[in-house]
């Protein structure tokens, strides 16, 4: 394992960073402070000022893991129809995760009780159903014709981390549902195809900014993709738009051997909407707390949905490791992304 240090500006190979024992440099805002449970305000991920590269058997260790995060995902999603329940849906992930000898990195986050004691999050993965978008707890309300319905599943497996999302439209829906969906799902393909080696992280969230503000989607800028591997959440926070201050303090260059969460989330706007201020700055929706404590929802009401890959960067562009085969994403040409490809197959089956 590696470590970059941020020293410079210089960019360096992970070769080089073998030969010599560190590498220099991505430039990183400073760590937020993170309590043990999912925090409520600023960025809830990532942070720090050191990124750790992978080794090819750490690679291949955290592929094992999206693996499995990836069948709980796909096995409840294929059960999202009308009348289903939430809950009914994390106890099909969690027997997944269970069967897998894996754990549920959401259980082992925790809050603080009116008594003092600490609570975990009281499933083994999110699901977010419209409006309850972030952390959302899994409910008995039965899925309705057009439910937007984001399942997020995250595993430790031998010790190593990685977080996959996906949502479906329940039912045939309405249109605005689908393309809110689809565009969410185009941020996706859009960061996957920029992310290559040398390419600052600012480059990929504003071609994601470009997709949300063509669609009119709104994009959730308090939570963010990040880093991962022996944890959950790991340096650096890996926005999907470009927040004021973070090119100063925040942006970094990709490096091979590097493994982010990308985690485009997004509301639908109605047209005309602006989702950027005058600045060309991601204009963040706002999200409240719900009562059960955990499940933040749209304070508008509008719906919403996140899509979630663990990906690692190649000598010439990036792959995601929640599939069996690896495909290559190279940069900066346009492909047919896998995730999409494979998200409508197993949706299909």
């Amino acid at each position: 394992m590696v470590t970059i240090r941020t020293t410079t500006d210089e960019l360096l190979t992970a070769a080089d960073a073998r030969r010599g024992g560190i590498v220099a440099t991505v430039r990183l805002g400073d760590a937020p402070s993170l309590r043990r449970g999912f925090e409520r305000s600023g960025p809830r991920v990532g942070g720090g000022r050191q990124v750790e590269l992978r080794m090819p058997d750490e690679i291949e260790a955290i592929r094992s893991a999206a693996l499995v995060a990836r069948a709980a995902v796909d096995a409840a999603l294929r059960l999202a129809v009308v009348a289903a329940t939430p809950s009914s849906l994390a106890s099909i992930a969690s027997g997944i995760i269970a069967a897998a000898r894996a754990e549920s990195l959401v259980q082992c986050v925790s809050m603080e009780s009116e008594n003092g004691g600490q609570l975990p999050f009281p499933a083994a993965c999110c699901i977010g159903v419209n409006d309850r978008l972030v952390h959302a707890v899994p409910t008995d309300e039965p899925l309705c014709d057009g439910d937007l319905v984001t399942v997020d599943v995250a595993v430790r497996l031998g010790g190593w981390c990685a977080d996959i999302a996906d949502c479906v439209v329940v039912g045939r829906g309405e249109a605005r549902s689908h393309a809110t969906l689809a565009g969410c799902n185009e941020m996706l393909d859009v960061a996957l195809a920029t992310m290559a080696p040398g390419v600052r992280w600012s480059q990929v969230a504003q071609r994601m900014q470009e997709v949300a503000q063509a669609r009119s989607l709104g994009i959730v800028t308090s939570y963010s993709g990040h880093g991962i591997g022996r944890a959950m959440h790991e340096a650096p926070i890996a926005p999907c738009g470009i927040e004021r201050g973070f090119v100063e303090r925040g942006d970094f260059t990709l490096l091979p051997d590097m493994v982010l969460s990308v985690e485009p989330t997004v509301v639908s706007r109605p047209d005309g909407i602006r989702s950027i201020d005058a600045d060309g700055y991601a204009i963040g929706c706002r999200l409240v707390v719900c009562p059960d404590g955990w499940t933040m929802r749209t304070e508008s009401g509008a719906h919403g949905c996140a899509v979630e890959r663990t990906v690692v960067i190649t000598r010439s562009g990036c792959e995601m490791l929640d599939v069996e085969r690896p495909t290559l994403m190279k940069s900066p040409a346009r492909t047919n992304s896998p995730a999409r490809t494979n998200s409508q197959r197993d949706r299909a089956g």
